[in-house]
């Protein structure tokens, strides 16, 4: 059995392959377009026995006006930054959507705060040290990753 954990985002969400056994077995961004085949290259792979765990962003309040004190213009960048969460949430219900419609199981995920995501995110070499991968990864590929480890 396999699990697989999406980090869903616009241009190529963060999926991570993980085994019961808590080993990555691989990492990488998949655009929407690929995920549903994707996933059924990995299912395939043990007679259909998958897990799947999904960030789900739907489940986070809404983004409020925040101090950013270096920004010129504060409320374009508070704008911004609630534009990339709606988009995000956006493409979470679609894959949502079209995974269950697939036939496969999903598991929305409360989007994991503090600890070790918060650290993992910015810090590789922590990453590695706490998960035991030893390739490259990027942001969404390692909070996959959790998602499919601690996620739940």
């Amino acid at each position: 059995m396999l699990i697989i954990g999406i980090d869903p985002d616009l241009t190529a969400s963060g999926v991570a392959v993980i085994t019961l056994d808590k080993c990555i077995v691989e990492m990488q961004r998949v655009k929407f377009c690929q995920l549903v085949d994707y996933i059924q290259l990995q299912a395939m792979k043990v007679d259909g026995r998958i897990l799947i765990k999904m960030e789900d962003p739907n489940t986070i309040k809404p983004t409020f006006p925040r101090a950013i004190h270096k920004a010129m213009n504060r409320q374009a960048v508070n704008n911004r930054i609630s534009q990339n969460v709606g988009q995000v949430k956006a493409v979470a219900t679609l894959i949502l959507e079209v995974l269950k419609a697939t036939g496969y199981n999903v598991t929305p995920c409360r989007p994991l705060v503090g600890g070790h995501k918060s650290r993992c995110k910015m810090d590789y070499r922590y990453f590695n040290q706490l998960t035991g991968w030893d390739k490259r990864s990027n942001e969404d590929c390692r909070d996959a990753a959790l998602i499919a480890l601690f996620g739940g």
